[in-house]
């Protein structure tokens, strides 16, 4: 979709956006319309950000055992992440090191030995190639030099993420050390067992999600057949502190019982932390509700200007698991996602409506609401990043 704001040089995007970011909270509006739809600043964007942060692929518990692995798409390079003997994860480039075809297809597999269905080549969960057909043909030909391309890869609280940075500036756990250790590390979020993976399309930037995501104040209005009825008061909102690699706010529900709170078997979270729901920003693209019965998390990634794809999914801690009878387990699920189908049903217009909304050449000056404070931290991240 071409707008006024398509073919802008990217010198005016970049200066718009760092004059938005130079703004105290105060007097912040949001986010420049022109970076949700300017060409030059999603390449931008890929160059500076998709190509140098660490993306959230899925969840660590995905691939639990040797050989079992994920397949993602990061900044137009597809990728997978495979479990290996001694436990730890790799990732690599998925593509075959003889002419580069996909090696593996599909999100999740599982497999001792991956063979390119081009011409053959087998590689093992270390990358390292182990056979390659009629290669002895080739005078010289060494098969150690050929392995697949190895990227960065951390597990943090659960979460597992992949880097296509040759050396990324900080690792994950370095960075996000201080939300683990002041905020989401009481959860223990790594115990939370998956139970879903969906992949979704919306005709928005991927930025639009993030801005939508990271605020709460549209919760009572738009969700009023999901979030809404965990009964959290605006004025209850507390927003986390600035920092370059994160943004969170968090609330507590009315009820310490029922949906959203603790299970009663539950002791690693105490007092009104048992019915604390902390929403998240892992910078750039992962987003997280925190519940003490239950996590959702969505990774984006842009597909153009207008478009973005969000991987999503769902964890549940055991004790809420153990509660599941199961003769009963398959309907529990299956109402489970009937109720987050429902909550991205309720988003899915809204976010598409802000993007065609800030396509405009017209448009009023804007502000922020007191607990949009994520929002205005994710736009200095985003001058930070891209700046130059």
């Amino acid at each position: 979709m071409n707008t006024p704001h398509t073919d802008l040089p990217l010198d005016v995007v970049l200066a718009r956006l760092k004059e938005a970011a130079a703004l105290s909270f105060d007097d912040a509006r949001p986010i420049p319309p022109e970076v949700n739809h300017s060409r030059a600043f999603l390449e931008r964007e890929r160059s500076t950000i998709f190509t140098q942060e660490w993306i959230c692929i899925g969840r660590a518990d995905e691939v639990p055992n040797h050989g079992d692995y994920l397949t993602h798409e990061i900044a137009g390079v597809p990728v997978f992440a495979v479990r290996q003997s001694g436990g730890d994860v790799r990732a690599f480039v998925n593509a075959c090191a003889h002419r580069f075809a996909r090696l593996l297809s599909g999100e999740t597999g599982s497999g001792k030995k991956f063979t390119c269905p081009y011409h053959g080549w087998t590689y093992g969960c270390t990358g390292d190639l182990i056979g390659a057909p009629y290669m002895d043909m080739k005078d010289g030909f060494d098969q150690s030099a050929h392995s697949l391309r190895p990227l960065h890869a951390e597990i943090w609280e659960g979460f597992l993420y992949v880097s296509l940075a040759d050396k990324p500036a900080k690792s994950v756990n370095e960075a996000l050390k201080p939300l683990a250790d002041n905020i989401v590390g009481r959860y223990d979020m790594a115990c939370y067992q998956t139970v879903m993976r969906e992949t979704m399309v919306w005709n928005a930037n991927w930025k639009n999600l993030i801005e939508n995501f990271t605020e709460s104040y549209h919760v009572p209005m738009a969700h009023g057949k999901t979030f809404a009825r965990h009964g959290k008061s605006l004025t209850d909102y507390i927003v986390g502190e600035d920092s370059d690699h994160f943004g969170y706010h968090y609330a507590p529900q009315a009820s310490d019982e029922g949906p959203g709170a603790a299970h009663p078997a539950n002791d690693r979270l105490e007092g009104e932390w048992r019915r604390m729901m902390i929403d998240f920003c892992v910078f750039p693209s992962h987003l997280i509700t925190l519940m003490p019965d239950y996590l959702w998390y969505i990774s984006v990634q842009p597909l153009g200007t207008d478009q973005m794809q969000a991987t999503w999914g769902v964890a549940f801690p055991p004790e809420v698991l153990t509660d599941v009878a199961d003769a009963d387990y398959d309907q529990w699920l299956a109402d489970f996602k009937t109720y987050m189908d429902v909550a991205n049903d309720e988003d899915k217009p809204l976010v598409e409506a802000l993007h065609r909304g800030t396509a405009s050449p017209m448009l009023p000056r804007g502000v922020l609401h007191p607990i949009e404070r994520n929002l205005w931290q994710f736009t200095r991240y985003l001058s930070g990043m891209t700046q130059g």
